[in-house]
């Protein structure tokens, strides 16, 4: 769905995106889910803006809300934390919740006192369970932007939130096949990064890596705006149409931040990328589309593909199940490490060697 004038006039090159995602080829077109959840997507924007995108826009992607006691995601921090006592998690404050949007028909699940005192105490033993194995103490020197209007709790006198402590996690398994735990040279190129949550986490922990996202809009107009808000002094490739690798090659050598629409991948020569990511999109595409994309993710990169995604998805806009057996993992990739995720334990996480 393009946007409203009004949507874009404050996301800076959404209409060219949109453009170009029209004229891309249909591998690469978004399947009806994400047709149906973007026109979700710009009718929030349209409403509440990119100032508040956190709390409208941001619960259509990788973000949850636990608020009962039956919820299996703070079930697991519970079992953990067990194991590892922690009793200031009972001082974690929530923080305004008034506007927040969830689901399709974008409704407050924060109403009641106890769903909001459910979710602030799951927010510290999130926080708490990805601390233990924080080696380089990242939690303790990172804090959720406020940039977007976040849903944060107060704990440790610090703004914590589920963004946050899941892309902590993400980035530790995502470069724990490298020696020293750092992204090599190649720097990290992430296929439906959202609003770029996990680029954050690695562009502050490695401030010299090198940092690619690719998506559709409006996600990867609002993931523009949000990055170079926040580094606006990294160099950067901003999106804009080009035909051949020839035309832009100077440029993205230059840039250490680097925006993309998925069609664009297939233009550029091979980029030489050591790690490659993609969290929670490639069950929502169809299959000929999950196998485009291994493809491209064989293409570019010469280091690890990391991978979090449903044990099994019905995408009912396309009439789709997708589950573990549905992704073609190229015979000579190498698995490192595939589990069911320790605490959203309906996904599962795999890191692959590309190059064996």
């Amino acid at each position: 769905m393009p946007p409203t004038p009004d949507t874009a006039s404050t996301l800076t090159d959404i209409s060219t995106m949109w453009a170009e995602m029209e004229q891309a080829p249909e591998i690469v077109q978004p399947s009806d889910f994400w047709r149906s959840l973007n026109d979700r997507n710009t009718r929030q924007l349209d409403d509440q803006g990119f100032a508040h995108f956190k709390r409208t826009v941001n619960q259509n992607y990788f973000s949850w809300i636990p608020h009962t006691l039956l919820d299996d995601q703070l079930r697991a921090t519970v079992v953990s934390w067990l194991r590892h006592p922690e009793p200031t998690v009972m001082t974690a404050r929530l923080g305004d919740v008034t506007t927040l949007e969830a689901g399709a028909a974008r409704t407050n699940p924060f109403t009641k006192a106890r769903a909001r005192g459910i979710h602030q105490l799951f927010l510290a033993l999130l926080w708490e369970y990805v601390r233990r194995g924080d080696r380089r103490d990242i939690l303790t020197r990172l804090e959720e932007p406020e940039l977007g209007d976040p849903v944060v709790a107060t704990y440790r006198g610090r703004r914590i939130s589920q963004d946050l402590c899941n892309s902590v996690h993400e980035l530790y398994c995502a470069t724990s096949g490298f020696p020293d735990g750092r992204p090599g040279a190649g720097g990290v190129l992430e296929l439906g990064g959202g609003y770029g949550r996990v680029a954050w986490a690695f562009l502050e922990e490695f401030p010299d890596c090198r940092y690619i996202l690719c998506d559709i809009p409006p996600a990867l107009a609002i993931a523009q705006q949000y990055i170079t808000t926040l580094f606006p002094r990294r160099p950067t490739f901003r999106f804009r149409h080009f035909d051949s690798h020839d035309e832009v090659a100077d440029e993205l050598a230059a840039a250490q931040i680097v925006f993309l629409t998925p069609n664009q991948l297939e233009l550029l020569e091979p980029l030489g990328v050591s790690l490659f990511v993609n969290i929670s999109s490639l069950h929502e595409m169809r299959p000929e589309q999950i196998a485009h994309y291994l493809g491209q993710v064989d293409r570019h990169t010469n280091g690890f593909f990391y991978s979090k995604q449903w044990e099994t998805w019905h995408n009912t806009e396309d009439d789709l199940v997708i589950d573990r057996a549905s992704y073609p993992i190229p015979f000579s990739w190498r698995t490192i490490a595939e589990h069911t995720h320790p605490i959203q334990q309906a996904f599962f996480h795999g890191l692959y060697s590309t190059r064996g």
